[in-house]
């Protein structure tokens, strides 16, 4: 459940065990596996309502006792006071184990392998697509139910039989094997980074990659952060405070599908657990219903405009009001698809403080006195949040026109084009995204160093309830880890130095460097706070500036050191997830590896079928006459490698952009002031600024448009702040599972949508009247 700091006195980690009697060395610790489940596992306890919890005086706390969960909420885990973290999540983890559950079986295999390399082709086509859904795990979660649940009847398949050593039908479909198998999915059911990569060197710069050195780009690029990944558990994963907010939604949405018939339950279990699912399919279906007005009928619902309702004959009510190309004042909207992108429900509310607090303050202060001023010409823009390029007219910059025939920089075109203007809002956005990234790191030495110290301490055994029934199962070793991450850095460096990537061995290592060095940081504050600082700025500001010259070298930089620690970060919350549900370790570790070359596998066979079958639609020889097909997201990507790799920073941040290099000094600044301000003048609670979160909240825009302020900072306060201290056991038991109803419900909409109208089957855009115009949908626009 979402963790709120209103009360907070202390912005630490909690502290890991440090008394004798909490803390054991390894050889004592060891001495408990064989009776870990007979310590720990009581019927009553439950996989749902959270069960009995040992207290750190030894007594039981009611779970079902509202005074308790509301202890919960305001003793969050960011209280450095020894605070029990575990009744933060009582409601939604499970607390029991059953090893004799089956886990990695051939139907896992079966539906998990059809999954990843349906999303992952999928994905690679809706990379190409315009107004394409992305591949919803959702959708891979509620298909599963019914699938596995298939492949368990003795109709079927009748018991008994068995393939190639594998028991075709083990029993019933467990929670596990359906876990494992949307772990297996989501590990490559994505367009892989690197794809872009080759989709430019084919389309824009006529060097494609043969198969081998293309496999081998994608599956380093993917794989190398398995090795990153498996070296942080200690720091990402174990610690009870390292929750990951949002995989609390997906615990409890697996708990609530698969636990209603569990004779491990009690009967309240039973009976909690069968409402929740009632709640989810009754919110399901009406989300499912509703999402079809903004989606197709009734568009304007997602971003209502009242400034430009009132008049969008002004530029000043146009400017301020839109939220598409302005700055969303008095802008609502009514699509839990821009709601639900800050996680409302889940987040954590000081983290939402946070995160709205940089947004509203850069997006309605900073911005609305910029435009006043007219700083950097910022009422010559055609979009004040716009993150377009433009030359000395305003106009869209031609990065063709700077360019030789090799398309190399032409530097005397580069002198006649010159200056490339950005508007303000995307100016400083680089200004805020450098903050971050020094902030993230200053931030966490300063607050955490020493519960990073205590997690790297071999003698630190922590025995929360999910680490004791973690102990039932082998550890995945960290030689494989180690091992995984020498093969693909091997296979790297061999790739760079025979392909040519423009990427000498060195700037690989050190990509790989940069991202090793922030993921603790960054991985801190996303596992405590939903929110991820991301590396793509920096990477390409760093390649930029020691490669200039070298467009394919600075995203294949980029590609590199951003996704190791992306990739890390998304297979430590798959990891935590399992350490949730008691999903034996190195049958996970399985999963993912599987899912990841599979689907990298399956990026590139797709990447090169629809490069060969629609390449004039790509490379914009000719425009699609349906409108399916389009270039825009490889030609954006090429942009962005002739801007920071051929034109590179020295050029670009110059001409009055030079003072955007204090975001570097800012971020580490701030973090300083704020702790040393708290610990002077407490009662100011400075220690609840957390400044990489401000800044990431301020420059979200506009890969998130505005409308997402108003409405979203509503609902946020009403469930995170009102609802979970008015009525704590309900929050508790519910908001995940209504969290987790509403994302499935707008996503399979979205999917569907697609699917029936999007041109696969029909083309069809929605009636053509007042709520769903043709020019405008939120009628900012002259004649909409």
């Amino acid at each position: 459940m979402p963790v709120n700091l209103a009360d907070a006195e202390e912005y630490e980690l909690p502290r890991l065990p440090s008394s004798d009697e909490d803390r054991r060395d390894d050889t004592s610790a060891s001495k408990q596996y064989g009776h870990v489940h007979e310590e720990i596992s009581r019927e009553d306890a439950g996989l749902l309502d959270g069960g009995d919890k040992l207290g750190e005086d030894g007594e039981d706390d009611d779970p079902d006792d509202p005074s308790t969960y509301t202890r919960a909420i305001e003793e969050e885990e960011m209280v450095g006071k020894g605070s029990n973290v575990e009744a933060l999540i009582a409601r939604t983890v499970p607390t029991t184990d059953d090893p004799s559950l089956p886990t990695l079986t051939l139907r896992v295999l079966v539906l998990g392998i059809s999954f990843c390399i349906l999303g992952a082709s999928a994905s690679q086509i809706f990379y190409f697509k315009s107004n394409a859904p992305s591949f919803s795990g959702y959708f891979v979660i509620l298909a599963t139910y019914p699938l596995g649940h298939l492949l368990a009847n003795e109709r079927v398949i009748p018991r008994g039989k068995w393939i190639g050593g594998w028991e075709l039908n083990p029993g019933r479909f467990s929670i596990k094997e359906a876990i494992l198998v949307s772990v297996l999915s989501s590990s490559g059911a994505s367009s892989a980074y690197a794809a872009d990569i080759l989709a430019i060197m084919n389309l824009y710069f006529d060097t494609p990659l043969s198969t081998i050195p293309s496999l081998l780009l994608l599956l380093t690029t993917q794989c190398i952060g398995f090795g990153l990944a498996g070296m942080v558990q200690n720091l990402l994963v174990s610690p009870p405070a390292m929750y990951w907010p949002s995989t609390l939604v997906t615990v409890q949405l697996f708990t609530t599908l698969y636990s209603t018939s569990s004779t491990a339950l009690s009967f309240s279990a039973q009976l909690l657990t069968t409402r929740r699912l009632r709640v989810f399919m009754l919110i399901f279906l009406l989300v499912f219903i509703y999402q079809f007005l903004p989606f197709l009928l009734f568009t304007t619902l997602t971003s209502v405009s009242v400034l430009c309702l009132l008049d969008n004959r002004s530029w000043w009510l146009r400017t301020l009001g839109s939220a598409y190309s302005g700055l969303g004042f008095a802008d609502f909207s009514f699509d839990w698809s821009s709601i639900g992108s800050t996680g409302p429900l889940y987040t954590p509310f000081w983290a939402l403080g946070n995160y709205f607090g940089g947004l509203v303050g850069m997006i309605w202060v900073i911005m609305p006195i910029i435009l006043v001023f007219n700083i950097w010409d910022a009422q010559s823009f055609p979009s004040p949040v716009s993150a377009g390029l433009y030359n000395s007219t305003f106009q869209k910059f031609d990065v063709t026109s700077i360019l030789k025939p090799d398309l190399s920089l032409d530097d005397e075109a580069w002198e006649k084009a010159r200056p490339l203007l950005l508007t303000p809002y995307f100016a400083l956005s680089y200004a805020w995204s450098f903050a971050a990234l020094s902030g993230v790191l200053v931030h966490v030495w300063l607050w955490h160093r020493d519960e990073i110290k205590q997690a790297l301490s071999k003698r630190t055994v922590l025995n929360d309830v999910h680490n004791k029934l973690m102990r039932a199962y082998l550890p995945v070793p960290s030689s494989w880890y180690i091992g995984l991450l020498a093969i693909n850095l091997g296979a790297a460096v061999i790739l760079v130095k025979i392909t040519p990537l423009q990427m000498p061995i060195w700037a690989l290592v050190l990509s790989m460097a940069i991202a090793a060095i922030f993921l603790v940081p960054v991985g801190i504050i996303a596992a405590v706070s939903n929110t991820t600082i991301g590396l793509n700025v920096l990477t390409e500001f760093v390649a930029g500036v020691l490669m200039p010259g070298k467009p394919i070298g600075n995203v294949t930089f980029k590609c590199y050191g951003y996704m190791a620690m992306s990739q890390a970060l998304a297979l430590t919350e798959d990891l935590k997830l399992g350490w949730y549900t008691s999903i034996p370790p190195r049958e996970m570790f399985a999963c993912q590896i599987i899912g990841t070359v599979l689907g990298a596998l399956a990026n590139y066979v797709t990447l090169e079928s629809v490069m060969v079958s629609k390449r004039p639609y790509l490379d914009g020889t000719t425009v699609d006459p349906t409108g399916q097909w389009t270039g825009r997201a490889p030609a954006i990507f090429y942009s962005a490698s002739i801007i920071w790799g051929a034109v590179a920073p020295a050029r670009f941040f110059s001409g009055g952009y030079e003072v955007l290099y204090l975001g570097f000094l800012l971020g580490a600044a701030v973090p300083i002031a704020c702790h040393y301000g708290h610990k002077r003048w407490p009662g100011y609670k400075l220690n609840k600024v957390v400044f990489p979160i401000i800044c990431s909240g301020a420059s979200i825009v506009p890969q998130y448009p505005t409308n997402i302020i108003l409405t979203g900072g509503i609902v946020a306060v009403l469930a995170n702040s009102w609802f979970a201290k008015k009525h704590p056991k309900l929050h508790g038991q519910y908001i995940y599972v209504i969290s987790s109803a509403l994302d499935a419900g707008t996503s399979i909409t979205a999917l569907s949508i697609y699917i029936l109208f999007g041109g696969v089957l029909w083309t069809w855009e929605g009636p053509d009247w007042w709520g769903n115009s043709k020019i405008d949908s939120e009628h900012c626009v002259l004649g909409s």
